[in-house]
This record gives C-alpha cells, structure tokens and sequence, in this order.
C-alpha cells in the first residue's frame, strides 16, 4: 500500500454492529440496532472478542505513541475510530509519522537516540531488525502466548521472527502486518494488485477493441480521452496521472508510479533490482528490462498528450481528488475502485473495471499468510499496566471486533447484519469514504474519512476470513455485495470476455501464475550502500521523471544512457550486488514453500 497509503482502506470502508463494546467508566456498547449506550460499569470483563479484562487498570486515560512508517496523518486519532478505542480501552492514539513529518529519517534518528521510538511501533522488516539489536523492541513473546487472539496467529509470528539475525528461538519482537488466516500459495480476491482498469461506459462506446500490448492500451486511451474530455462536472480528464510524492521510500531508487507498473510485465522492483514471477532476476537499468518499458509507454503517453501536466508538481492529495471525480481513465491499483465504483454505478456501466492486454504477464504475490513486510512492535520501555494495555489494544485490533472496525467501518453505519448472519453495506458504507460522509454524534460526529483509523495498516488481512460471518472481512467479497454486483456491467464484462472475474480469465489465458507469498526479514543497508543507494535514487527518479516528459525519442534514450553512465560513477554495480544477495533469499524462500 511501502506505498499502501489506502490499499484496503479505498475497499475496507464499513464494519460490524452487534458487539459488545465494555472497558472504562463511561465506555459505549453498541446494541442490536449499532446505535451507543453508556455503560458507567467500570473496568470490564473478558469476552469472547478479546473485550477488556478486570486484571487491567482503565481507570486513568492513557496516550500511547504509535511512530508508524504507514501512516500519513499526524497528531491524536480522532473522529469515529478515536472515540472507539477511548470509549473501550480509555485510550488515546498520537501518531508519530514519518513520512508526514518532512524530514522521516531525522526523526526516525532524534527518536532512536532518545531510547523511546515510540510505545507502538510500526516499521518496514529492516528497520526493525536495526532497532530490535538497538535494544529499542521488547521482547512480547509471553504476551502472545497469553493472548485470545494473537495467540491464533502464533506459529505465523514465529516463523516470521525466526528470520531475525540472533534468534532461532523464535522469540516474538515483531507481529507482521496483513497475516492471513488463508494460505501461502492461493490467491483469494478477484481482481490484482496492479493491472489496466478502465471506465466501462467510455471502454465500451469507442467499441471496447481488442488490445494486444501496449501500444493498443495507448490508442484506445487517446480514443477514450478524445470522446470524453471533460467529466459531468467540466472539468478536463486525462488518460493518466501521475504523482510524485511516492518515490524513494524505504530502499526503493525507482520512479514509484513506473516501478509500479512492472508488474503488468511478470516483475517487482526491489531496490537495484527486478524480481520476476518466474524467480529470475534483474537490474532495474536493464535496457530490455520492464522498468524501462513502462518508462517508455508513459513517455508514449505524454507524447499523445494523454498525461496530466500537472503530474510533475501534484501530490498524491491532488492526484487522489481527480480519481474521485472521475478525470482520470487509468487506474493500475485495484483498490482505486473505491474512490469511484459503487453497485449503482456499474449498473449504470459507470465504474472501472480490467481491460485485457494479451501480452501482458503479471507478477501477483499469493495471500500474505505471513505478513507484508512490515511488523508492528512493542517499545521496551513499556513497563507496567501501560504495557498491558498496549498489548491488549494490539490484540483487539486482530480481533474478529477489531479488524471488522479497521477493515468494515461503523456498525449499523457502514452495514447491516442479517438474520443469516451475514453484512450488507449501506448506501454510507458504499459512499462514506469516497464522499467523506458525516458520522453521527454517538460515534464522534465529522467525515467518515477523516476518523478512519490513521495507523493506516492492518495486522489481519482483508482477504481472511471473519468467523462471525464465515465471510471475508474484505466487503467486496461478502455474499451480499456479490450478489448487488452482479450488475450490468459485470455481465456485460463476463460475456465479452467468458469468466465471472478478472483472476479466473487470467488463469485460463495464461498470464497468471501465483507468486508464493513469503515475509522474511532482509539485511538492512550498510553505511556505504545506504549513501551510495541514496544518491542512486536522486538520480533514477529525477531522471525517470525528465525520461517521460521528454521531448523526443533521442532525448529519452539519451537521458536513460546518461543516467547508466552517471550511475557508474555512483558505484552503482555495489549496490546492485548488495540487492541480488538479499532478494535472492526471497527467491529461494519461496521455492521452499512450493516444495513444501
């Protein structure tokens, strides 16, 4: 989402209604019809969803600072999800955010220096490696065996944690994100991360034609933005958008827009190098390589006139404004959908949806059975009955209550519960995101958006299934939400094209073929190659960006040669070197699960 800003949160907008909410004097519970009771009844009690236990003082409010690299908000949790975990646990969040803060790795610095990183702590695998040997982690192994629900999880915890360098034993510093109670080698949702999406409606008036690479999706984009554009509002669409705020994050040298978009060509860029599903490798430099590919059709694009000029300046903000508002024609990330495509709007074949390229092979992680590359950890100074409660929020939020609030929303709000058990979104639950609609006061009052839950990562993953419903917690994947999108469009699309979805044409045409999902912990940069791999990424991205506004073919391959050469001088082959070692760990990792 590295880049998950929203990933599940543009699909994951509602949540469950008929639970118990106990704690603290003055706690909320929610009742059969989701609307707040005051409950004066004290500390609480243990409950089947992991609820607050009577051993755990709530009696003092308690702030606990969450530094968390996925998070683009901050300051103190508010709106709808602040006044859950106040009215439950007596507990306030301040996220600490570095990608927020304008300079992430001083603060990451200033903080490590000061011994306190935070008292939750959410980083990417290599950090955390660094600050567990920094003695900045605790060691919560005793806390998960003890839990209800992280408990569940224990063996996928500790296989996870047996990557760490010193530690065998398996003892548990880092609880990995996006774990799935599902498997390592299947693949469960219905569309993929990153493929082509278009707007039906547009797609099928200019006579949806076939397209066998990249330069038929360049044409009919033309063809698309030529016949629509303006959207119903007046204002100008463009085929693609791009931002810029995305790029060298973590140990990424890349244009993130471009690196993305090589999975439509069977490989994911890692650092210095591509990883292919097929457990090849390569540089990112590679002349016939994907990420010089997909440089070269945004280039093609912007030769066309089909990307925005406003690319080059724009933020994710500005970007992300434009997608709700339908100007944009290319989506790549599935869950863009959620910022546009409602059952309302297929039925009207007004939504966005995949648009085959034949020659295209993709690479698709399967289910993160164990995790995403990120963890969330304990600080060590959490002593006490802080320490308790810590560990008691981190369990509820892999609590079938816990993940319905992170991943569905408001209860009774965002959805209904049937007499069969099963959820239905509401017209808030369809619209309450992308509209940023008004929450009722019982549940904190303001935009739905705007008190979504601002740790922005989810320790379960969506595609695993709730045992309350039997169901993914995943909405687009609830019976009910099904069923309502079986809609003109959808059947439309399934004629056309002979399958129910995206995944299963994929499978019969032959373009894919699961990635096995691994989550092991990966050697952090030294002090040489992170200096090398810093002034590397300076000059990949600036040079990526001037790549796809250049103004002819000569130029391009002329700033693509000159940046390989500059490279040299940057000792560019050392950090190459240093990223094949580290990823090959990843290729054989993932041959071992497929032997298994």
């Amino acid at each position: 989402m590295r880049k998950r800003r929203f990933l599940s949160s543009m699909l994951a907008v509602i949540c469950t209604f008929s639970l118990v909410l106990s704690g603290c004097s003055g706690s909320k519970k929610v009742d059969a019809n989701g609307t707040g009771q005051k409950d004066s009844s004290g500390a609480g009690t243990t409950s089947a969803s992991g609820d607050v236990t009577s051993e755990i003082d709530h009696t003092s409010p308690l702030t606990l600072e969450v530094y968390d690299v996925a998070a683009n908000y901050q300051g103190v949790q508010s709106g709808w999800f602040g006044k859950v975990i106040k009215d439950k646990f007596n507990l306030e969040l301040n996220i600490i955010a570095p990608q927020a803060s304008g300079d992430g790795e001083a603060l990451y610095q200033t903080r490590s220096a000061s011994g306190k990183l935070g008292d939750i702590i959410l980083l990417d695998n290599s950090p955390l490696q660094d600050c567990i040997k920094a003695g900045l982690i605790s060691d919560i192994s005793e806390d998960v065996k003890n839990s209800k629900n992280l408990n569940q999880y224990f063996d996928q915890y500790k296989t996870f944690n047996k990557g760490l360098e010193g530690n065998s034993e398996g003892k548990i510093f880092g609880l990995p994100c996006q774990i799935t109670n599902t498997s390592p080698t299947v693949y469960s949702e219905d569309t993929l991360y990153i493929s082509p999406l278009l707007p039906w409606d547009y797609y099928s008036e200019i006579g949806a034609p076939e397209m066998k690479n990249l330069d038929d999706l360049i044409d009919v984009l033309g063809q698309m933005q030529k016949a629509y554009p303006k959207n119903s509002k007046g204002d100008a669409n463009y085929a693609i958008s791009l931002w810029r705020d995305w790029d060298k994050g973590g140990t990424q040298v890349t244009m993130e827009n471009a690196a993305q978009l090589t999975k439509m060509y069977g490989y994911e860029v890692n650092g210095a190098v591509m990883v292919g599903n097929t457990g090849d490798m390569k540089e990112v430099t590679d002349d016939d390589g994907a990420y010089n590919k997909m440089l070269h059709f945004l280039f093609q694009a912007n030769q066309k006139g089909l990307i925005d000029p406003d690319s080059g300046t724009q933020n994710w903000d500005n970007a992300c404004n434009k997608m709700k508002n339908k100007q944009v024609l290319l989506f790549w990330y599935n869950w863009q959908r959620g910022f546009w495509n409602t059952p309302d709007r297929a039925q009207e074949r007004n939504a966005y949806i995949y648009a085959p390229v034949k020659d295209m092979n993709f690479f698709q992680d399967a289910d993160k059975y164990f995790g995403d590359g990120r963890a969330i950890a304990l600080g060590s100074h959490m002593e006490g009955n802080d320490r308790k409660r810590a560990i008691e929020f981190i369990d509820w939020l892999v609590s079938p209550e816990g993940a319905e609030f992170l991943h569905d929303g408001i209860p009774g709000w965002s959805y209904t519960k049937g007499d069969d058990g099963k959820y239905t979104l509401t017209e808030n639950g369809l619209y309450g995101l992308m509209e940023n609609r008004p929450v009722p006061e019982e549940w904190g009052g303001g935009g739905f958006d705007d008190g979504n839950s601002k740790i922005n990562q989810w320790p379960l993953g969506s595609v695993s299934i709730n045992p309350n419903t039997k169901e993914p917690y995943h909405n687009n994947y609830w019976s009910s939400y099904l069923e309502a999108n079986k809609t003109t469009m959808t059947k439309e699309w399934s004629e056309k094209y002979g399958e129910a979805n995206q995944v299963a044409y994929l499978m019969k045409t032959g373009q894919l073929k699961p990635v096995p999902s691994v989550n092991i912990i990966l050697p952090s940069d030294t002090t040489d190659v992170a200096l090398i791999r810093s002034q590397c990424a300076t000059l990949i991205c600036d040079t990526s960006w001037r790549m796809v506004f250049a103004k002819s073919e000569e130029e391009f391959k002329s700033m693509w040669d000159g940046m390989k050469t500059q490279l040299d001088g940057f000792e560019w082959s050392q950090l190459v070197e240093f990223d094949k070692a580290k990823f090959q760990k990843v290729i054989d990792a993932r041959s071992a699960v497929v032997k298994k």
